[in-house]
């Protein structure tokens, strides 16, 4: 039965003056808009929903009875409703008002209704199945009977309006309550959950958007891509739908939005395409991988904001593949190296005492994800490196990572930062891993210095207790993607796993592994299996097979050397791989305990110093801090930071210059002054 049930409900409502009604109609029928625009059921999944939805409003594949946390697989019942919905709704559909369809929506809508389904997980009971219903009342709110609508707006009133709540989470809530007072013509509520938004859009160290454009939730762990997209996306829509009413987002709301779509969200991706680092425990999931993708809301953000329009069409062009971000950006808050060139982005997630490790087993996600974030750095090239390839991962081998084959736990160091002139960059930490009983530890000191189209990785103070087995450095983990060779351009290496000593370099892909000396290496390439549900509950359970290239660098177990390294180079051929081993665009001057330092040839100097300590090279180069600091020289200018986060006065000798640096306490690169 079709009638005008709320427009009786809001009629009521407006017995009472009002000086809103008319803008809350603008903003339902503004998201009615941001669906038609957004929502794009396929017409194969109608056909096939409306064709198997059965008599008593159920589909057949769905587990009616499934509780599962995470992927819960009565939210597909919901999902497929509101899709439906947005079908029957939209005048550019071709399923407009088509009466099949309206049958399967009943059928569906009053299946739930009955039931009020419920979850173990309180998100889904006050956050995922409201946002959902809120979809379908709007959608429908003129045409369901009086008897769905009130049955509608109860499911939809099990929202919880977190009032002490952060971050994504608060947002959701009081996104929620907004709608729900403007379905009900309660204005009170809406003006109380508008307040609450808007003042969760702020810049803190707590949970949310921090002082880099970095995103935290559940502590201070970077959730870029999961908790911040939810931030993000609802806040863009939620600022588009409000403009121009008394509910309108202050300028300087918006503009922290701005800032954190253009200083933050696009510098942790290539495009479309990002790492787990940005995501913690939800990297676990399929399709994740690809998050950043924000294209759908570009023409939301220039109609909001059209003075900035420009910058989100670059934005969508970056993302789109016509463009690529250029230069280097360090965010200190969350322990977070991004490093873009024009071929190729380098992405590192690093950890300290400042940040917290990934979450695992949570909702019996990331199952095996333990060592995250313990310098596990990233390739991107064309985006198919790692998109999907986490179930058939060896996840105690994570690309970039030094470490040993029982490793189970990250011993967080305060020592971690990056120093930068926003083109080229080095990043450094110093870590320890442990098995699960405690026994078996190892400790390193690592550096990234990212130049031009390489990333210098160096490895100093390598030790080892009670550790049986070897230690290993991963110098990638990715999807194989063309013939991999060694030493030789027309040396290529067959599937399988090889023990290959005496390698000096390794080409797969357009990229060149290049150790500092010849290095015994095990390389592992051709077919794996793995299943989803491995690492995590709620995903599929089939079998599934890719393809994987792993070099692993071996120590030299003879010379007991406790420092090494290689070179990451982007590379258009095996021959240019070959050329870069022998006439090297690097100097390594030190790594060591103290100190690890490179030089490029046009002369840019980057060193990581873990104590006060000087660097003299046969060349008559000499360096001398007297503190720890990271270092960047550039011709006459001096870059430095804090990777301890105290803040104070540097003092820097480079051969017969002398710079002072007031080092801040946050691990933010600042130029040094020079002394006379």
């Amino acid at each position: 039965m079709k009638n005008l049930s709320l427009f009786l409900i809001l009629l009521l409502a407006a017995a009472k003056p009002s000086m809103g009604q008319g803008q809350v109609d603008t903003i339902l029928n503004r998201y009615c808009r941001y669906l038609y625009q957004t929502e794009h059921p396929r017409s194969t999944d109608i056909d096939h929903w409306v064709r198997t939805i059965s008599s008593e409003g159920r589909w057949p594949d769905i587990n009616y009875t499934d509780e599962h946390r995470a992927n819960w697989q009565l939210w597909t019942h919901l999902k497929r409703l509101d899709q439906l919905s947005v079908a029957w709704r939209n005048p550019a559909s071709s399923f407009y008002h088509d009466d099949k369809v309206w049958k399967a929506i009943n059928l569906a809508l009053d299946d739930w209704l009955r039931h009020r389904y419920q979850n173990p997980n309180w998100w889904h009971n006050q956050i995922g199945v409201p946002q959902c219903m809120r979809d379908i009342i709007i959608l429908l709110r003129d045409t369901l009977s009086a008897k769905q609508l009130k049955g509608a707006l109860a499911v939809m009133a099990q929202l919880h309006v977190q009032k002490s709540g952060a971050g994504a989470n608060l947002i959701w809530s009081a996104d929620l309550g907004f709608h729900y007072g403007a379905l009900t013509g309660d204005e009170a509520l809406m003006d109380s959950c508008r307040k609450l938004i808007v003042e969760e859009i702020h810049i803190s160290t707590g949970e949310g958007i921090q002082p880099d454009y970095s995103f935290h939730q559940h502590g201070s762990r970077l959730q870029m891509y999961q908790y911040g997209k939810a931030f993000l996306f609802s806040n863009i829509r939620l600022a588009w739908e409000l403009h121009d009413t008394r509910w309108a987002y202050p300028p300087s709301r918006i503009s922290i939005l701005r800032n954190f779509l253009l200083k933050g969200w696009q510098w942790m991706a290539r495009g479309v395409n990002t790492v787990p680092g940005t995501m913690d425990r939800s990297a676990s999931r399929v399709g994740e991988l690809r998050s950043p993708d924000i294209r759908f809301l570009i023409p939301f953000l220039c109609e909001l904001d059209p003075r900035d329009a420009s910058k989100f069409r670059t934005l969508a062009d970056h993302q789109n593949g016509k463009e690529a971000l250029s230069g280097f950006r360090y965010y200190p808050y969350s322990d977070f190296t991004a490093y873009q060139r024009k071929s190729f982005s380098f992405f590192l997630k690093t950890i300290s005492t400042r940040t917290l490790p990934t979450e695992v087993g949570l909702n019996a996600e990331n199952l095996k994800g333990r060592l995250l974030n313990s310098g596990d750095g990233y390739l991107i090239g064309d985006g198919k490196e790692y998109y999907n390839l986490m179930p058939v991962w060896d996840w105690q081998k994570l690309p970039g990572t030094t470490a040993f084959k029982d490793a189970y736990k990250i011993d967080r160091q305060p020592f971690s930062g990056s120093v930068t002139d926003e083109q080229s960059g080095l990043s450094a930490m110093a870590y320890g891993l442990e098995d699960s009983t405690g026994k078996q530890h190892m400790s390193a000191h690592k550096v990234w210095a990212c130049h031009q189209n390489m990333v210098v990785c160096l490895v100093a103070d390598l030790q080892a207790d009670h550790i049986p087995g070897q230690i290993y450095t991963v110098l990638d983990q990715c999807r194989q993607q063309g013939p991999v060779m060694v030493n030789k351009p027309d040396h290529v290496i067959g599937e399988g796993t090889d023990q290959l000593s005496g390698v000096r370099w390794i080409y797969h892909a357009g990229f060149a592994y290049l150790p500092l000396k010849p290095a015994r290496v095990t390389l592992k390439l051709g077919e794996v299996k793995g299943r989803w549900s491995a690492i995590n509950k709620a995903q599929p359970d089939s079998l599934v097979s890719d393809r994987i290239f792993m070099p692993v660098m071996l120590p030299d177990t003879e010379a007991g050397e406790p420092s090494t390294g290689y070179v990451l180079a982007r590379c258009h051929a095996p021959r240019d791989a070959m050329k870069l081993s022998r006439k090297p665009a690097w100097k390594i001057l030190s790594n060591n305990k103290h100190c690890q330092a490179v030089k490029f040839s046009d002369g840019d100097l980057m060193a990581a110093f873990f104590a006060a300590d000087s660097i003299r090279t046969k060349s008559r180069l000499s360096l001398a801090v007297d503190r720890p600091c990271l270092i960047l020289i550039k011709g006459k200018t001096v870059y430095a930071s804090d990777p301890l986060h105290q803040g104070g006065i540097l003092h820097v000798l480079f051969n017969s210059s002398k710079w002072r640096v007031t080092l801040p306490q946050d691990g933010t690169t600042v130029k040094g002054i020079a002394i006379q």
